[in-house]
């Protein structure tokens, strides 16, 4: 495929919010998934793995870039939208990403376990999404017993609702007219004490917050990973 042609392929899927390099040209949008730290991250934490299970995954940057990492033999990336999913097909053609596979399913309501096991779950921008967050987390023990996670939560001094026992604020949510929203009106951002209960009661023995951005720009952000 010449460049003209994939020009003209991700022109036809745009917006984009990702870039993907591509014989040294860049096509797509700003963000550099596959640059990004975040990537850099989980494989400190958890280098040996070879299997890993993605949630959320737009349009298959960090699948990609997860599936590029020596040794890695299987990466699924689960996507509620089904535009973002045919723009992950595309990268993921260009790129001959074959060790990867995407899958298109709500997070509130799949069964993570029909999925398979996993050496670890690379959850990136994705949990401060969900108006029930502690549904999906109930579920991570079942599919592996790694975790890498990045997500915003509420600060203490505006955590002003007590849900399921956490704490934390509801947050407004576009719905699916927003690409870079969640599906549903509105979700739950717990405190970052009530996520590290939510870890803790569901298994996970050591939790340890890699980066805490208090002042980030969105709201509190916290990378961290965890094991069973």
């Amino acid at each position: 495929m010449t460049p003209t042609d994939i020009e003209r392929e991700f022109a036809a899927r745009q917006p984009w919010v990702t870039k993907f390099v591509i014989e040294g040209r860049a096509y797509g949008g700003h963000f550099d998934a596959l640059q990004d730290e975040r990537l850099t991250q989980f494989w400190q934490c958890f280098p040996a793995a070879q299997t890993i299970l993605e949630l959320g995954s737009l349009e298959g940057g960090h699948t990609i870039g997860l599936a590029q990492h020596a040794g890695v033999r299987r990466v699924v990336g689960i996507e509620a939208r089904p535009e973002n999913l045919a723009r992950a097909a595309l990268a993921k053609k260009l790129l001959g990403a074959n060790n990867v596979e995407f899958a298109e399913a709500n997070l509130e309501t799949t069964d993570l376990a029909s999925y398979g096991k996993f050496d670890a779950l690379f959850c990136s921008g994705l949990l401060y999404h969900l108006p029930e967050p502690w549904t999906l987390v109930q579920q991570f023990p079942r599919v592996s017993p790694n975790l890498f996670l990045w997500t915003h939560y509420a600060a203490d001094a505006t955590a002003d609702t007590l849900v399921n026992g956490y704490r934390g604020i509801w947050y407004q949510e576009g719905g699916m007219a927003d690409p870079l929203s969640g599906v549903s009106a509105k979700s739950f951002w717990p405190t970052l004490g009530s996520l590290l209960a939510l870890l803790h009661e569901n298994g996970y023995r050591t939790v340890h917050i890699l980066d805490n951005q208090t002042q980030h720009p969105h709201g509190p952000a916290v990378t961290l990973a965890a094991a069973m």
